[in-house]
């Protein structure tokens, strides 16, 4: 039987589609039954041929569809196909499934293969959905960190550094004088995020917050060679050479890399920036597609608010998780919102 090495030397080899419509299929064992492909963006999917497969999970069922695959030879089979996020890199995890559902017989039952396997595949894509998504948490905000850096005097930076709280559970992302920031990343084509509760969106008004800001950043992969593109790595290293250079020593430097590393702790195992840099897992190129301040002030802006989960007085507002989709058609009203990082950073600054 095909062993873990094997399975995973055959994934590495496999080159990124060159067109969406077609795949260059790799099979695991002879029988043709579990194959595996990359997409156009590398993303690496897991091909079971035969009639659709019907998860139990809805995790599973939400990362699978039964459909036709072309492969680039001219030939299609029909398959269910799973979909690996495309952040970092899953090439074992992707391995470790395929021997897994041939130890349970899948080159000659299937969908019995896919029942007893199922639980390892739930667990292994919800694992690394949290991680990609905690990984593109931390690259939307070291990228307003980068800006508000770059953009400030000399004398703030060390400020700017030490209101960055989303290395740790906190209320806010970032806390600049009376200004709270909410960042919200995504490699969606619109300002549209999960929020984790009413105080995401709404301004505390028992503290001293005067001014709440959800930050919409889109991010989405480039080529390595793509010029505008950036990594989070290089991110961290910019901030860190622009904090040495206004006379931050090398403590705080240290600390600010450590907070870093300890960036969304619970749901993966964090960037370590002294020992990951070059970590071709870490390094991958993104080109930001919209950059968006709103001023959650704005009445114009509807989402709930505290009163509207307060008339139900046995829900705790902090326990309410819904989905905002904010304007992409035009400002919601003038000045709201502030669009660009440049623009966005002078704003928060007051420049």
């Amino acid at each position: 039987m095909t062993n873990y090495e094997d399975a995973r030397q055959r994934i590495e080899r496999i080159p990124v589609s060159a067109e969406a419509g077609s795949r260059n299929v790799e099979w695991i064992t002879p029988a043709e039954v579990i194959g595996v492909a990359r997409d156009t963006e590398g993303k690496v999917e897991l091909l079971l041929r035969g009639d659709e497969l019907v998860p139990v999970s809805r995790t599973v069922k939400d990362a699978s569809e039964h459909r036709p695959i072309y492969k680039d030879d001219g030939t299609t089979f029909e398959a269910t196909r799973l979909v690996f996020p495309a952040l970092t890199h899953f090439d074992q995890v992707a391995a470790f499934i395929c021997v897994e559902l041939l130890r349970n017989g899948a080159d000659s039952d299937l969908p019995r293969a896919f029942s007893l396997t199922e639980p390892i595949i739930e667990l292994a894509i919800k694992n690394l959905t949290m991680s990609n998504q905690a990984f593109l948490g931390l690259a939307g905000e070291l990228l307003l960190l980068e800006a508000l850096c770059r953009r400030a005097d000399d004398s703030r930076v060390i400020e700017i550094i030490a209101g960055w709280r989303g290395w740790q559970r906190s209320s806010r992302d970032i806390v600049l004088g009376g200004t709270g920031i909410e960042v919200k990343t995504t490699t969606g084509n619109a300002s549209s995020h999960f929020v984790e509760g009413v105080h995401q969106v709404e301004r505390d008004e028992e503290g001293d917050e005067h001014r709440l800001l959800l930050l919409s950043i889109g991010l989405q992969r480039a080529e390595s060679d793509a010029s505008n593109s950036f990594t989070v790595p290089s991110l961290v290293e910019r901030i860190t050479m622009r904090m040495a250079d206004t006379g931050a020593s090398p403590q705080v430097i240290e600390r600010f890399v450590a907070h870093v590393a300890e960036y969304g702790a619970i749901s993966w195992i964090g960037y370590d920036h002294t020992t990951q840099a070059a970590d071709p897992t870490y390094s991958i190129p993104f080109l930001t597609t919209f950059f968006r301040a709103y001023d959650m002030d704005d009445a114009a802006i509807g989402v709930l608010r505290r009163h509207d989960v307060a008339a139900f007085r046995h829900v705790a507002d902090d326990s309410v998780r819904f989905r905002v989709n904010l304007s992409t058609n035009g400002p919601i009203s003038a000045g709201n919102p502030v669009e660009g990082a440049n623009q966005v950073a002078q704003m928060i600054l007051g420049l």
